[in-house]
């Protein structure tokens, strides 16, 4: 694997313009940004979460050039295992620091119609049979989702699309992955899985959320009212709970702060705790870290088994890789993998758009639906569509 080092307005005005179309992986943070060229190796079928680490660990040695080589993989990994796994390691990987991207105008906004979404009653329905199983002790948490296809008259300009969502989202996840369908998965996720530089390992779990308003008091009221609400600060705990379980069996001297904070993306406010750790085994892969954490009760639920029993019996749509795990590992180890969300998947004409929100006992159905529509604005606005009654209809 050939890797070059570009600028940063090489790999905005250059790769991604011009290359983006063609090239089967994207991935971009705050501090840096990946664009892949060419496939040198591809696995595509269902494999369990269990064995990607040691799949991936194949695939990078096959492809080193020598002991001091270190290639890279990229993955993207379906919310269900019996989908199937795409990993590749590119011919050539151009690196560059994070592209200063500005908002592209894009006129779609009179010219697209959604063609298919479950109605507004369907997704309050389900949250209300939810509601019932925690009357029965079966559950504690379920993330409960919808999709909505929205059909343009203009073509999608990809390269315009991931321009709007690094823009309005330059301290997150950007990302872009061809798929097996002949769509292109693109998105803006808030939400760190596991990253490991060295030995330092690192998770930003997310969970408890409202939607963000124009209004800078009524944010500063709706902060106050995630760090002050039982059921946000019970569903957040639970995500963290779990994510801490497993980060203490690779770290020592893990942190994670006794509280959360609030982060604000460009459509939502969500609690957030950072928890840091100095891993025992300085060889050990973050996938394999990745892979027992996924997915985690931020898009499953808690317990992990009854809750996607529940989304299997309620969610009449399949997932794919929405709610999976995106991102990237090298030989040594190192790599980020993000939650798949604030995601589509986009073809010329098309998009099939994905929310969810988690269910607790005290959550409301309205509430919940009125999530999901907001979480949807930010893959929207960024492609310039606008259908606020209709998403929560």
């Amino acid at each position: 694997m050939k890797r070059k080092v570009v600028g940063f307005s090489h790999m905005s005005e250059k790769l991604i313009e011009k290359e983006l179309v063609s090239s089967p992986f994207f991935f971009a943070s705050a501090d840096s940004s990946m664009l892949a060229s060419g496939i040198e190796q591809s696995f595509r079928q269902s494999i369990p979460f269990s064995a990607l680490a040691d799949k991936a660990k194949e695939m990078l040695e096959s492809a080193k050039i020598d002991e001091c080589d270190n290639p890279v993989l990229f993955g993207v990994v379906p919310f269900n295992q019996d989908y199937p796994t795409q990993l590749i390691i590119p011919e050539t990987l151009y690196v560059s620091s994070s592209p200063r991207a500005q908002k592209k105008p894009l006129a779609l906004l009179s010219q697209a119609n959604v063609v298919s979404q479950p109605s507004g009653h369907h997704y309050k329905q389900g949250v209300a049979n939810i509601l019932e199983m925690f009357n029965q002790n079966i559950l504690s948490k379920v993330v409960l989702s919808r999709a909505v296809e929205v059909a343009t008259e203009l073509e999608i300009n990809q390269s315009d699309l991931l321009h709007n969502l690094l823009a309005i989202n330059s301290r997150g996840y950007t990302f872009a992955a061809d798929l097996a369908s002949g769509s292109k998965l693109m998105g803006a996720s808030p939400e760190l899985l596991i990253a490991k530089r060295g030995s330092h390992m690192i998770s930003n779990p997310l969970a408890g959320s409202r939607p963000k308003s124009l209004s800078a008091a009524e944010n500063l009221t709706a902060k106050e009212s995630l760090l002050n609400t039982s059921k946000d600060l019970h569903e957040h705990g639970l995500v963290v709970e779990e994510v801490e379980k497993v980060m203490s069996k690779y770290c020592r001297n893990l942190y994670t702060p006794m509280v959360p904070s609030v982060i604000e993306t460009e459509s939502m406010l969500h609690l957030s705790t950072v928890l840091e750790g100095q891993v025992d085994q300085d060889d050990l892969s973050v996938l394999q870290v990745a892979a027992e954490l996924h997915p985690t009760p931020a898009v499953c639920g808690h317990p992990r088994h009854s809750a996607y029993e529940a989304i299997k019996h309620l969610e009449t749509f399949e997932r794919g890789y929405f709610t999976g795990m995106i991102g990237w590992c090298d030989s040594r180890g190192n790599g980020q993998w993000v939650v798949t969300i604030r995601c589509a998947e986009v073809k010329s004409n098309q998009m099939k758009i994905f929310a969810g929100a988690g269910i607790v006992s005290e959550s409301q159905p309205q509430s919940e639906l009125d999530e999901t529509g907001a979480k949807m604005k930010t893959i929207l606005s960024a492609a310039g569509i606008q259908f606020d009654e209709q998403l929560t209809a």
